[in-house]
């Protein structure tokens, strides 16, 4: 049903209020942008939110009668979402997981990537589901910038494109592929770290493909990509990186990303590949579709000074006046837009466009620093893909989660993948988040029972190699993959309650 076909109270403000009413967490997150915004806007928040919200309504409606040249917002319901339609489809859900284990002033950083396949409709057990472990010890790594914060990001996405590949590669029949968070990063964020070295590479690669050559194909493959095209563009030392088979971290995140485009468009049909992400904080699409609609009409009509009118002020003049100054997000001003079972027209992301033009970094082992060219001009060549995303709203307890997807793979991925995430949601009507992803959440998470209770393990052996007069690593290191292997299933080594 769309907005058309409901009554013209839902299109009011007191229909928006009782709307907000009815639903606690957007009445909550309007409280806390209350309590966040000036003073001159407190007062009449929540009245000018539904005074918004039911202009806007309206405005779609009059789209959806062709009553307006342009609209404000495009939305469309999801079709077909019936498990009879998914019968004996095989879906893998990947997420990871950190943990860390306090000892004295040094914190030793696990990851675990996690994988939970799954054969839609199947009754068996051992048939339905299977679950695979991707474990790395960041302390072995010798390359990127382990004093940086986000050096476990970059480790951990490196990883998890690595167990999405391993598992696209691995099953042949796999038709959905579906990353917990963005399927890709603002990935200017991570600019600037040290490369990671072959042998870095040699550890991620460990479980991507045991026993067969697929790894070192993957290395040769990216460092012949890197000879030719890549590191000419990005550094003044080319010889020497290639010399030295170093991975700088965002090409090596750039050609895995090639990599799961190329061997999904072999399939037939194209395997979907998304991420899905919960809760998110962008605004992309309020700032460059929705509200550059509203402004636009409002100037063309000779109303430019409308929202300042509304809500008192003099300096909501743009997009992003309007969204820094009352606090709105996508999923705020979607959640009150759309409809559960219905999802928003899709946009390009633009994930790129926090890349620097002129990043340091340092080879590991190199004295100083060299500048590397990583700016508009320069990473489109590299290949980093383009992105579209949608939102899907899936009850009215829940915000909407943002769907992302690969454009290279064509027009129907973020529908097939929209309708698939709002029916994986639905066997959580109260979270809103699809199933699979939760799972795998849970399984890839690193409990802190689990830690503290190694954290003790360890200072044990390292209080008994002190009395003796030695430590060695590899004693140390075996724990610490204990405490991220250890079994498929944590939770039977749980603490006693």
């Amino acid at each position: 049903m769309t907005l058309a076909d409901k009554p013209n109270h839902r299109l009011t403000e007191d229909g928006v209020r009782e709307d907000l009413q009815r639903q606690p967490h957007l009445f909550m997150k309007l409280a806390q942008n209350a309590l966040t915004v000036a003073e001159s806007l407190r007062s009449n928040y929540f009245h000018n939110t539904a005074h918004f919200i039911a202009l806007l309504r309206r405005a779609m409606v009059q789209a959806s009668q062709g009553k307006r040249s342009e609209p404000i917002l495009t939305t469309y319901p999801i079709k077909n979402a019936e498990w009879s339609a998914l019968q004996n489809e095989v879906v893998t859900f990947i997420d990871g997981g950190v943990g860390q284990v306090q000892i004295s002033s040094q914190v030793p950083i696990l990851l675990r990537v996690g994988s939970y396949c799954v054969r839609t409709g199947e009754r068996r057990l051992s048939e339905r589901e299977q679950f695979g472990y991707y474990p790395v010890i960041l302390g072995d790594l010798e390359g990127g910038s382990k004093e940086r914060k986000d050096f476990i990001d970059i480790v951990r996405i490196t990883a998890e494109l690595l167990g999405g590949l391993a598992a696209l590669e691995r099953t042949p029949d796999l038709r959905v592929l579906m990353f917990h968070g963005p399927l890709v990063y603002l990935v200017g964020n991570y600019a600037g770290h040290t490369p990671f070295t072959e042998k870095d590479i040699d550890l991620f690669l460990r479980q991507y493909a045991p026993g067969s050559d697929l790894g070192q194909q993957l290395k040769e493959d990216f460092l012949k990509e890197a000879r030719l095209d890549i590191y000419p563009k990005i550094t003044r030392r080319p010889t020497e990186w290639i010399s030295r088979r170093v991975f700088e971290p965002l090409s090596w995140m750039a050609f895995l990303y090639r990599r799961l485009i190329a061997v999904a468009r072999t399939r037939r049909p194209v395997p979907i590949i998304a991420g899905v992400v919960e809760r998110g904080s962008l605004r992309e699409f309020s700032e460059s579709v929705l509200l550059a609609r509203v402004f636009r009409g409002l100037r063309n009509n000779g109303k430019e000074n409308y929202f300042n009118e509304l809500y008192g002020r003099s300096d909501l003049n743009s997009e992003r006046d309007f969204l820094d100054r009352l606090g709105y997000t996508d999923t705020l001003l979607l959640a009150m837009l759309l409809q559960p079972g219905e999802y928003s027209e899709p946009w390009m992301i633009d994930k790129y466009k926090s890349l620097s033009d002129n990043i340091h970094v340092a080879l590991p082992g190199m004295a100083g620093v060299e500048p590397v060219k990583i700016g508009r001009a320069s990473y489109p060549p590299i290949g980093f893909p383009a992105v579209r995303g949608c939102y899907v709203h899936v009850s009215e307890t829940t915000e909407p989660i943002r769907v992302e997807v690969f454009s290279e793979l064509g027009d129907e991925q973020i529908v097939e993948a929209g309708r698939r995430a709002y029916l994986y949601s639905q066997l959580l009507p109260g979270y809103g988040f699809p199933v699979g992803l939760d799972i795998v959440d849970k399984y890839a998470h690193v409990p802190d029972w689990l830690t503290n209770a190694y954290s003790k393990l360890i200072r044990y052996h390292l209080g008994i190699s002190l009395q003796q007069g030695e430590i060695r690593d590899d004693q140390m290191r075996r724990i610490l993959i204990q405490a991220i292997y250890m079994t498929h299933r944590d939770w039977l080594f749980r603490p006693k309650s």
